[in-house]
């Protein structure tokens, strides 16, 4: 099993070290009664309590609850200076940790001479202490040994190593959850009602804010009172909204991708519709016209990928309640490589791709297929407009067609390659399974 994220967090704490926050117990007591439970909250302190500490970095919380002792993992996320004497650390995923005690991390840590430095630095009086960088690493290596931290270690690596550019298929899975979201009038930084990480696999469920003890992470396939029989599922994030639930799952993609071509899956159970997406990433071109200055050059792959998704476009019959502006189901999103996830994109549907791409206007050099947003003239989806579509209903397949699909979706989760499936249902409904 690769441990990558493990020597990125290693790594991370050396650069910058473990604090250790010694929190009294009424004020954790106070803590634990406000609005995220302890898992977010910020403290004041006089400036040279901080003195040291380079933000964003891991933090652990010693703290007692009810009389019991507690240990939390986190992230200092924020160091600001809010008064002429104080300055205001705002930690963010606090999350339970084993061992639950001072003393049980204390003992944790038998070799020398990393035993001596942390006892010093635990004897301290001082509410926060910042660790060496060696023991830093040596304590994050002795904590992830433990399997019920697994979570939260990945998750607090996931913070400090944050994507936030368009470099690969990580990030693109980042930003088609965001997108699905976004479809249920949700923000990317709305807390899941349940977390649950499958595999111990690495997927962008692990950057989620959570309701507190809402996470789940384990090898058997039940979640919240069914079955997931997907080999391929690697996690799941369930969102509620009134009378309406979302449920997005990471999978594994590689046979997915060989059925339908598609990067994201957008499944309104409410509306009845599908909508698929599949990304390309841009690339700069040495021209200096603006409207041509990003191409994306069609190869094999792209020409196959597309004759898969023409084997799904047959359309059938609306229902009397139905109603689409556009039946068509597969869309192109085109992002500039390196650029921010969530930057503005070009997003078009399949068949007005095959139109523009067989335009002699829209080649560029050794047959590159231009982009730009001016020599689109406009004519592409917004990201607003596309969500907006999607979440109405208005664009996407019948009912027919999409129950046709769900049954292929079902049959196919399974390889070594993420896909996102975003599911939107009543919460009165039972997602679909096997």
């Amino acid at each position: 099993m690769s441990q990558g994220w493990l020597d990125a967090l290693k790594k991370a704490v050396e650069e910058k070290p473990l604090v250790v926050f010694q929190l009294q117990s009424d004020e954790w007591s106070d803590l634990r009664e406000s609005r995220h439970g302890g898992s977010e909250f910020s403290i004041v302190r006089p400036h040279n309590t901080f003195e040291g500490i380079r933000v964003p970095t891991a933090c652990i919380l010693l703290a007692q609850h009810d009389s019991e002792p507690e240990v939390r993992l986190g992230i200092v996320s924020s160091l600001t200076p809010v008064a002429t004497l104080q300055s205001r650390v705002k930690v963010r995923r606090a999350r339970n940790i084993q061992p639950t005690s001072k003393d049980g991390l204390l003992s944790l840590v038998s070799r020398q001479p990393y035993k001596s430095m942390l006892r010093t630095k635990m004897s301290s009086k001082g509410s926060v202490v910042r660790l060496s960088q060696k023991l830093s690493s040596h304590l994050i290596g002795l904590l992830s040994q433990i399997e019920s931290n697994q979570y939260s270690l990945r998750a607090v690596n996931s913070s400090l190593s944050d994507r936030k550019l368009f470099v690969g298929m990580a990030s693109l899975q980042e930003d088609a959850v965001y997108t699905a979201l976004s479809a249920f009038g949700l923000s990317k930084h709305e807390k899941a009602r349940d977390l649950a990480i499958i595999e111990r696999n690495e997927n962008a469920f692990h950057k989620f804010d959570v309701v507190e003890d809402g996470v789940i992470e384990h090898d058997a396939r039940s979640i919240r009172g069914y079955q997931l029989v997907h080999s391929g599922v690697t996690g799941c994030a369930t969102f509620e909204r009134g009378p309406e639930k979302l449920e997005v799952y990471t999978a594994n993609r590689r046979p997915l991708e060989k059925v339908f071509g598609v990067d994201l899956i957008y499944l309104n159970l409410t509306r009845g519709n599908i909508v698929m997406v599949q990304y390309k990433m841009l690339e700069r071109t040495k021209s200096s016209t603006k409207s041509i200055d990003w191409i994306y050059r069609p190869d094999e792959k792209i020409e196959s990928q597309i004759r898969r998704m023409e084997k799904f476009c047959t359309e059938h019959p609306l229902t009397p309640n139905e109603y689409r502006l556009n039946p068509q189901i597969f869309y192109l999103k085109f992002v500039k490589r390196n650029s921010r996830i969530g930057s503005p994109a070009i997003t078009i549907p399949l068949d007005h791709y095959k139109r523009l791409s067989s335009d002699p206007e829209f080649r560029g050099p050794n047959g590159g297929f231009r982009i730009g947003f001016e020599s689109f003239g406009g004519r592409y989806l917004r990201q607003t407009a596309f969500i907006d579509l999607i979440r109405s209903g208005y664009i996407g397949s019948s009912s027919t067609t999409t129950r046709h699909l769900v049954a292929l979706m079902e049959r196919a989760l399974a390889g070594d390659r993420a896909v996102v499936a975003a599911i939107q249902s009543s919460v009165r409904e039972e997602p679909p399974t096997e």
